[in-house]
């Protein structure tokens, strides 16, 4: 008798199984006592059914499920009837997210090369020159908002070489990553992990900025942490999902879930350490008054340069006086 080699495909990445049906009627479905169970909801208990024909020395099918989605090329098999079609191999049921491609067994099989599915942006994040533009923009960012903060007092080559650390945070994350690419579909995908790495920091960078900026001009820091905390969520979430489906055989769905599920826990996480580090400052102005009250940019257009100066200078002297007189009493 004829035998049947069903070689199972799941989708997304996953590797395919391989099963050999030597005894007919070959039952196919998720019920215990099925030849070939498939972990599909689409799929009922017993789905479908492979008789060999014994007189043409081929095969035949049978559903004997009330439900749609089975296919057999571009075919849909009916529903619960009790004859028998006529099944030619080689051939493809698709069956929900499943694919069964069956061959006989004395035919040859060509070697299964599983490729990792890419978008047109990852092929696009894959190339070099993206790759090192997106790490000299963040360094170059990173420089830059140092260099701002700290050129009063430092020189730039001082203010350089404390970056150094800086500038390897992504060069670091993507060797990281690379080396867990490389586990699971035996390539390193340098180019690719060193795009994700850089534009995540670069984001991160300019989410910092863009907090400064926001806690500066509203009246509440909660504004700000309220709207950076949404807008990371969902830029990080999509990070790690693309990550996920970068360096492994991870379906879409389960990449998102982990995705949405490791930013926001890390998000949370950060969000409790900066209310533990947040000091008491409950009988003191807030600090975005005061910087608003001594930026020249936000004083009154008919006040002078030197009155500015005049009424900065006042301000301190007497607040210098109140903390001497602290000091002595």
């Amino acid at each position: 008798m004829e035998s049947l080699i069903i070689r199972v495909s799941r989708g997304g990445r996953s590797q395919p199984v391989f099963h050999r049906a030597d005894n007919f009627p070959f039952r196919i479905g998720r019920a215990y006592d099925n030849d070939l169970i498939i972990a599909d909801e689409t799929v009922s208990a017993h789905h479908l059914e492979i008789h060999a024909d014994e007189n043409e020395n081929g095969f035949l099918v049978k559903s004997i499920a009330d439900e749609n989605g089975t296919w057999i090329g571009k075919e849909r098999l009916v529903d619960a009837q009790p004859e028998l079609h006529d099944l030619t191999v080689p051939t493809t049921i698709h069956i929900g997210r499943t694919h069964l491609d069956l061959h006989a067994a004395h035919s040859p099989i060509e070697p299964t090369l599983i490729i990792a599915r890419s978008s047109r942006l990852s092929e696009i994040a894959s190339t070099i020159w993206l790759a090192l533009g997106l790490a000299l923009a963040y360094m170059l960012l990173t420089f830059y908002f140092a260099y701002q903060q700290f050129s009063l007092n430092n020189d730039w080559t001082e203010i350089l070489v404390n970056r150094l650390l800086y500038f390897a945070i992504p060069i670091g994350i993507a060797t990281m990553m690379s080396f867990i690419s490389r586990m699971f579909l035996h390539s390193w995908r340098y180019l690719l992990q060193l795009s994700l790495a850089s534009f995540a920091c670069l984001v991160y960078l300019l989410t910092e900025e863009l907090n400064s900026v926001i806690s500066y001009f509203f009246t509440s820091q909660g504004v700000a942490d309220f709207l950076i905390l949404i807008f990371s969520g969902i830029f990080f979430a999509w990070i790690f999902a693309w990550q996920m489906r970068a360096i492994s055989t991870t379906s879409v769905k389960r990449a998102a879930f982990v995705g949405i599920g490791g930013a926001w826990l890390i998000l949370g996480l950060r969000t409790v350490q900066d209310i533990v580090d947040i000091p008491d400052f409950s009988t003191q102005p807030t600090m975005h008054n005061l910087v608003q009250r001594y930026d020249i940019r936000l004083s009154p257009s008919e006040e002078s340069v030197s009155e500015f100066i005049s009424n900065v200078g006042e301000d301190l002297q007497t607040g210098l006086t109140q903390e001497l007189e602290k000091d002595r009493s």
